[in-house]
Formats: C-alpha cells, structure tokens, sequence
C-alpha cells in the first residue's frame, strides 16, 4: 500500500463528526459560511425555544399568581413583546458582529495567528455570556415590571425567565460549538486552550444540571411553596407539576442527545480510523477538534497512526534491501548468528562481457541497463516464491526454499530461469547473461557480527551454481542446470529440459552432469 500523505476520513460525515458540518476539503469561504449560518441559525432556534418555555411555564405551568389579569394587559400586550423584539434585533446584531469579529480569518487560506486562534476557541463562551446576560436582564426588567402591578409576581416571573435562559445558554455554547468544529480543528493546531483537560465528568454534570436540574428544583420550589400558601389548590400544584416534569423530560432529553453527541463524535471518529488502519490504510488520519481529553484521543490516534506509518514505510524499505520472505521472518523472530541446513535450489545469473559494457556506456546508462535486468530477475524470482538474496554487482544468486519451504523449490527454481532468459532476450537485448540453476543441503541463516549481519546461503550448491553459469556463457541464450535439479522437479517442468555435457566444473572435484532448457 502507498504510504503518501495521510488522508482523513470522508464521504460519511466523519472528518467533523456530521454530514452537516462538511469535510476538510471544503473551501475557506464554504466554511466560513457554512459555521455562520449554523450558527446564526442554532442561536435564533433556541433563543425563540427558550423564551417559548418561559412563557408555557409562567402562563400554564404554574398558574398562581396568574399574569392573565386586566392590569397588566399592556405589559403583557405591549412591554414584553416591545424587549423581546428588540432583545432579538440587538442580539442577532451583536452575535453577527462577535462571529464576524471572531472568524474574520477563516475566510482565507493563511493560518491564524495565535492570537486569531484563541479569539475563535472563546467564542462559545462568550456567546453563552452574552446570552446569560441578555435573559438576566429580561428577568429583572420583567420581574420590575409585573412587581409594580403584583409583587408576588416578581420571584415566579423572575426565576421562570432566569431559568429559561439558563437552559438557553447552555444550549447555545453546546451548539456553537458543535458549528464550530471545523474552525476548531485549525485553531488547535495553532494554540491549545487552557486548562487543556476540561472534566468530561463536570461537562456532562453541567448539561444535567441545566436539561434535569433546573425542572427538578422548580418541582420542589412549586412543593415548597403549596406548604406554606394555603390558598394553592392541588389542581394548581398539580398542573404546575405537570408542565415542570414534562418541561423537564423534554430539556433532559435534549442536554442529554447534545451531551451524547459532544462526546461519541470524536470516539466515532477515532473507532472509524482504527477499522481503517486495522484494514491496513495506515495513511488514515482524524480530525482534532475538541479541546477536551477527547482532543487528546484523537491526537493519540493520530500520532499511533503516524507511528503505523513510519513503521511500514522501514518494513517497505527493508523488505525491498532483504526480500519479503527475510523481512518477515527477522520481524516474527529474533535473528541469531548461525545456521540450519536445509534443501534449496539455487539461481546464479552472470551478465557476459559487463567489463566492456561499462568501458563502452555512460554510467548512467550502465546503471540504467543494469536495473532493467535485476527488474527482470526479480520479477520472475518473487512470482514464484523465490529469494533474491544477492545483488553481486552484474550478477544475481536467489534461492527457492529457504526461509520460506516450496512444496518444488527446483521446479520453480527452473521454471523462473527459463522466464527471465526469455524475458532478457525481448527486454534487454544489450545483455547476455550466463544462467546456471542448482540443487542440494546448504546451509541457510544470518552471518557476520552481532551489530551487523545478513541473511544467506552457504554451500557446495551455491558455488556450484555460479560455476555452471560461467559455463553456461558458451550459450547465453538458455539456463543450464545440474542433473539433481532437473531430476528432482516435477515431470512437467523435467520435460522442458534436454541432457547437455557432462565435466568437471572450475574449482570442483566432481563431474557434474548438466542439463540445458529446451528452446
């Protein structure tokens, strides 16, 4: 698998977590509006919500004192629709200007400063302030206002609205903040907010506070209250509970699917990635944009990741320098100097006249022409489970059945050369290139020292393949072979070869009978 650059997690809403937030490819001015509009949108939603709620529990949920009286029909007609109008025209205005101010950079493609970026990560918070502020007001203002016509009306107006706006703000940080993943994603990679670990327990215990909290202590002011008013009738205790519990299942439920998604949309993101990687995409990355410990676990995953990455970028390496089978191998087990003897077949390629090939060509050239060749060799010796275990210059030793056993290592052995000579004919007509194949025990393992050693084949087998490749230079064209070779493979590929001569290779003491592979 390419190990390129990493990639993040697309095409199902996972980069931030929601189809609805975008992906990471997403244009700067795409972004910037898309987390404006959501949220302009999330901010008007629950403001509007929020202010509905009031008025359901001021009107209907705890029905004494009632504000439905004629005196206070232009406060009800005239003074709260008059705030509640201009509270949402200044609001809308001001949350406008603090996002434009706060995101002014995200419409370009430089980085923010740090100072840019700390300014975007607060702008939650400061929404939530701003809002706080706004329904304190609005309970003060109406609380003075229904006070003047009846003061028991100030603490049920007053805690009512100061309640609802509570809930409100929270929902707008929670939101804004869900908007903003995708601003929040470059604003970590430039600054860190402090403190950088905020409790997933004490957020969560906020947002319950806020959804159940707040109804549950309005059930038992609403019970406290019926203790020590006699007039409160029981239908009115009980339609205030009503609307206090349903007001409250509603609210617990919705903190609780925002307090949910706050946290399963970076676990999601990171248990997508881990499928990827465990699938062998290690170029898999996610998305930081919680500034939360779950931050920190999408940062570990991403730097486990990378740890993947580099790891199989130096297993790629080696196996290229070593050959698969010895890559695995020294990987699953620790390699010890020494040997084990083993029956292997062995390929011994020499290139004819490579002396006035580097006389003759450019360097450059020689090279080229030199990796065209090994290309070849490679290529048939990998296809049919072979080593390349040497590159000796403008000659190449492979092996069949060694570290990796071959039900017919000479077939294969045999097989490969008569693919590669063909193969060098067509591909590489400036070479000619002597090929001897052998079979026998050698022994197989790592030599050299303890901080520096190879994997190899040491044997009678082996000089003996390179000995019947000098002499197969007197017909470069085929492979020759020793007789244990051919006799010991498989009948379909004996087939291939005819009986040649029989002497005494240089340097050896033996005749050894050879075969060469039929045209």
């Amino acid at each position: 698998m390419p190990l390129g650059r990493a990639v993040g997690i697309e095409g199902d809403g996972a980069d931030y977590g929601s189809p609805l937030l975008g992906t990471r490819t997403d244009g700067a001015r795409q972004r910037r509006t898309r987390t404006v509009a959501l949220i302009a949108a999330s901010t008007s939603v629950a403001t509007l919500l929020g202010g509905g709620f009031a008025a359901m529990l001021i009107v209907v949920g705890i029905p004494e004192p009632s504000v439905q009286r004629p005196e206070l029909h232009t406060v009800n007609t005239v003074a709260v629709p008059s705030y509640i109008a201009a509270g949402l025209v200044v609001g809308h205005l001001y949350t406008f200007w603090l996002v434009y101010r706060s995101l002014r950079w995200t419409g370009g493609d430089d980085p923010p400063t740090k100072q840019e970026a700390a300014d975007a990560l607060a702008l939650p918070r400061r929404l939530y302030w701003f809002e706080m502020v706004a329904w304190l007001c609005a309970a003060i203002l109406f609380g003075w206002l229904y006070g003047r016509v009846d003061p028991d009306l100030v603490p049920k107006v007053s805690l009512v609205v100061l309640g609802a706006g509570l809930m409100t703000s929270g929902v707008v940080r929670v939101l804004t903040e869900f908007s903003m993943r995708p601003v929040t994603a470059i604003a970590l990679q430039v600054t860190r907010p402090e403190p950088r670990h905020q409790s997933l327990q004490g957020r969560s215990l906020r947002l319950w506070l806020l959804g159940s909290g707040l109804p549950f202590l309005g059930v038992i002011t609403v019970a406290l209250f019926a203790l020590f008013e006699p007039a409160a009738t029981v239908r009115g205790i009980a339609v205030s509970m009503c609307a206090l519990a349903a007001g409250g299942f509603f609210s617990g439920m919705t903190f609780n699917l925002l307090s949910s998604s706050r946290t399963s949309a970076p676990v999601r993101s990171v248990t997508t990635g881990m499928r990827r990687v465990s699938e062998g995409r290690y170029d898999t990355e996610v998305v930081v944009y919680d500034g939360t410990s779950l931050g920190d676990l999408q940062s570990g995953f991403n730097a486990m990741a990378a740890g993947l990455r580099e790891r199989e970028r130096v297993r790629d390496l080696y196996a290229r320098q070593v050959g698969e089978q010895v890559a695995r191998a020294t990987i699953e087990s620790e390699p010890e100097l020494g040997g084990v003897e083993q029956t292997v077949a062995v390929i011994f390629i020499d290139l004819v006249g490579s002396t006035a090939l580097a006389a003759e060509r450019p360097a450059a050239q020689v090279v080229q022409i030199l990796n065209r060749f090994c290309g070849v060799v490679v290529a048939e010796v990998n296809s049919r489970g072979g080593l390349v275990n040497k590159f000796e210059g403008d000659a190449v030793l492979a092996i069949f059945g060694a570290p990796a056993p071959l039900t017919d290592p000479a077939g294969a052995a045999l097989s490969a050369s008569r693919a590669m000579m063909r193969r060098l004919a067509l591909e590489v007509p400036e070479v000619r290139a002597g090929c001897g194949v052998t079979f026998g025990v050698v022994v197989a393992g790592y030599v050299g020292a303890a901080d520096r050693f190879e994997y190899t084949v040491i044997g009678d087998p082996v000089n003996e393949a390179a000995r019947l490749s000098t002499y197969a230079k007197a017909d470069p064209t085929v492979p020759w072979a020793s007789a244990p070779a051919v006799e010991t493979a498989d009948p379909g590929e004996c087939a291939r070869w005819r009986p040649g001569p029989i002497d005494v290779l240089r340097g050896r003491t033996q005749e050894t009978r050879m075969y060469v592979a039929k045209r």
